[in-house]
């Protein structure tokens, strides 16, 4: 387990050292965790108490000093449903307050993962998609949310065709195995850059060092898309 896995999962760098540190060698105080992580003092008495706050440590007292240990990392999971459920009840007061139609031409930028993340959450709630490209780097950027992301594409029938290079052909037939997913290969392709047609919007995106998404709802434009890469797929 690294520090930057938990730092993915939403703790700050010196609260994931914290957590791993007690998680390995219980019982300690503020002080001997400030010492060995090299994290000022008075700092680490405000971080031990934020993971406290979280559920992620529990402590006793001993000669009038807290003794520190982490709590089980079931605890995550249970963090995280009780912000899913909160963040649920937030999306539906707010879809209550837009109560204006929705423009038929939009175009979103995204920039880093969470723009891919933005992107993926929709591209989840259509019944089909076109990809061309079908670069892994994607994979790469999301590999710990892309498991979840492929067993909810699963669970929905979700129906694509990705139409990638010869190089990426069979890695990608592997991520999508148990699923309604067609793979085609072109020698010719060999871009970082993916485009992605769905519902009315087409996505361009590349994964590569800091991520960029930009993601066009038009309905014209998508259905011309979608004629092209239907005679790409024919041949």
């Amino acid at each position: 387990m690294k520090v930057e896995e938990l730092i993915d999962i939403g703790l700050t760098k010196n609260q994931a050292e914290i957590y791993l540190e007690l998680l390995k060698n219980p019982s300690q105080t503020a002080g001997k965790l400030a010492k060995k992580l090299t994290i000022d003092r008075s700092f680490c008495y405000g971080i031990t108490t934020s993971l406290v706050n979280k559920g992620l440590l529990n402590y006793i007292k001993k000669e009038g000093k807290r003794v520190f240990f982490a709590s089980s990392p079931e605890n995550f999971l249970k963090d995280f449903e009780e912000k899913k459920t909160k963040l649920e009840k937030i999306v539906e007061d707010l879809k209550k307050i837009k109560e204006s139609p929705e423009e038929e031409n939009l175009v979103n930028v995204y920039e880093g993962k969470d723009g891919l993340r933005v992107y993926v959450r929709d591209f989840l709630e259509s019944d089909s998609f076109c990809t061309l490209g079908g670069n892994l780097s994607i994979f790469d950027k999301l590999k710990f949310e892309y498991k979840h992301y492929l067993k909810e594409l699963n669970k929905k029938n979700i129906e694509g065709k990705i139409i990638t290079s010869v190089k990426n052909k069979e890695s990608i037939k592997d991520l999508y195995s148990n699923s309604k997913v067609k793979i085609k290969a072109l020698k010719e392709i060999k871009t970082n850059v993916n485009f992605t047609i769905f519902k009315n919007k087409i996505a361009i995106y590349s994964a590569e060092e800091t991520p960029y998404v930009i993601i066009i709802k038009n309905k014209n434009i998508s259905e011309a898309l979608k004629l092209y890469f239907d005679e790409l797929w024919k041949n």
